[in-house]
């Protein structure tokens, strides 16, 4: 059990720690490539507003230049920029682009920055292709990647390392391609070394998280296996002086004849027998579990005899059992164990179940899992969920009544059986006035 809790607590913090790495990673990796696209489309705008060319204020002293005849372009922010356009354009000069967009770039922009453009008319054919600001492309590549995009009808996006742009120029379309390739190696880069280093925090948290949780649950692991080193010893010691009070019992019956005193003390005597048994037989399954004794066992077979087992003592608590077993199932465990499986089940539905109601046995194979369910009529009972029943000592009746025989400890040595043998088992109400078992193997 602490083995199990301890997984547990591994799994859920690296889990936690994944999550948190991988929206850290995610969001650090989105910004990343959302401000390198950017500031290509940022690019692409401006050689498209500047027929194809950065305009004179990106390079070299031009820009030194224009500031020079604009004195006040950086003091004064109500002064607009379209002025000196308009007067340069009238010398027959490019169009100074808005200053939000010039003062984000460098001088060496024009200079590092590789583009080319290729104007194709209405049908899709190359017109032109301008390749002087770029010597890795031919004009036989340049014409067919404009009219791959000019076929997709994409406005802008990625073609191999190329970032483009579409523009309409009357009835002309113009493909500006922005050579990305060392951003893209960068945003690769970087995505390679987040995702390395993420892994290898996560792999240390999981060292650290192993080493630490065994030091956590060192006294827990102390604690419950005192707990348990006292179940199995006391469990033992009563097994001494019961057996004493059933022999006294006998006598007495002997000397005296049998009568209703003794035959309430053999009752009980069986009973709290009975209880101690299940206690070592639980306290052994969450130890060891079932170890070496598994073999291949017909469930089909344990299940028609224990369920035969228990139709004169339904019929006598005037019950019926309906069966609808599978043939030829057979699964890999210990006979023992499941023959208890199934016998608390069954058990646990006579008990409970209501006068004249029909208890509901099935045993039936789906692909690789197997399915044993026991349904009962029963009294209320909450609707949902009832995995509750499983807990040791655990009982819906909350007066307790001894006269059903129950411990509250059955049902907790079917769910470590089940376990024992890597199965499910769980409990539900559809309809408040029913119980349904299902065990999965």
């Amino acid at each position: 059990m602490i083995k199990n809790l301890r997984k547990k607590f591994t799994v859920v913090a690296m889990c936690s720690m994944f999550l948190v790495l991988a929206t850290i990673m995610i969001i650090f990796n989105f910004l990343n490539y959302f401000r390198f696209t950017d500031d290509a489309d940022r690019k692409l705008q401006i050689i498209a507003e500047n027929d194809g060319r950065f305009p004179a204020p990106f390079s070299g002293e031009n820009k030194f230049e224009n500031m020079e005849r604009n004195p006040d372009s950086q003091k004064r922010e109500d002064i607009p920029q379209e002025r000196p356009a308009r007067g340069r354009k009238e010398q027959g000069e490019k169009p100074i682009p808005p200053r939000g967009e010039w003062e984000r770039m460098s001088p060496e922009d024009s200079y590092r920055t590789r583009y080319f453009s290729v104007q194709m008319d209405e049908t899709g054919k190359a017109v032109s292709v301008d390749l002087q600001h770029i010597a890795a492309v031919s004009k036989q590549e340049a014409e067919r990647y404009a009219q791959e995009i000019f076929q997709n009808r994409r406005q802008k996006g990625f073609c191999g390392n190329y970032r483009y742009k579409n523009v309409q120029k009357g009835k002309r379309t113009v493909i500006i391609f922005l050579d990305s390739s060392e951003e893209l190696e960068l945003f690769q880069s970087n995505l390679l070394t987040s995702l390395l280093v993420s892994g290898g925090g996560l792999l240390a948290v999981f060292i650290l998280v192993l080493v630490f949780s065994g030091i956590v649950f060192r006294p827990v692991a102390q604690s419950y296996e005192k707990q348990k080193r006292f179940i199995t010893d006391a469990s033992h010691e009563l097994k001494t002086p019961l057996t004493i009070i059933d022999a006294n019992a006998a006598v007495i019956e002997m000397e005296r004849g049998e009568d209703e005193w003794t035959q309430s003390i053999r009752k009980q005597v069986r009973r709290l027998a009975g209880f101690t048994e299940q206690l070592i037989t639980l306290t052994k399954l969450e130890e060891s579990g079932i170890g070496r004794q598994k073999q291949e066992i017909s469930l089909t077979k344990a299940v028609v005899e224990s369920v035969q087992s228990f139709e004169v003592v339904a019929i006598n608590s005037g019950k019926t059992i309906a069966q609808n077993i599978q043939e030829q199932i057979v699964m890999w465990g210990d006979e023992k164990s499941i023959r208890q499986l199934i016998g608390i089940l069954m058990d646990n539905a006579v008990k409970y179940s209501s006068a004249e109601s029909t208890i509901k046995v099935s045993l039936i194979k789906r692909g690789k899992r197997i399915y044993f369910e026991v349904y009962n009529e029963t009294e209320i009972v909450p609707k949902g969920n009832l995995d509750m029943l499983f807990e040791r000592f655990f009982r819906l009746d909350v007066s307790r009544n001894s006269e059903t025989g129950g411990s509250g400890i059955g049902l907790s040595v079917a769910h470590a059986i089940a376990e024992a043998h890597h199965g499910k088992i769980r409990a539900r109400s559809d309809d408040g006035k029913s119980v349904r078992i299902i065990v999965e193997f």
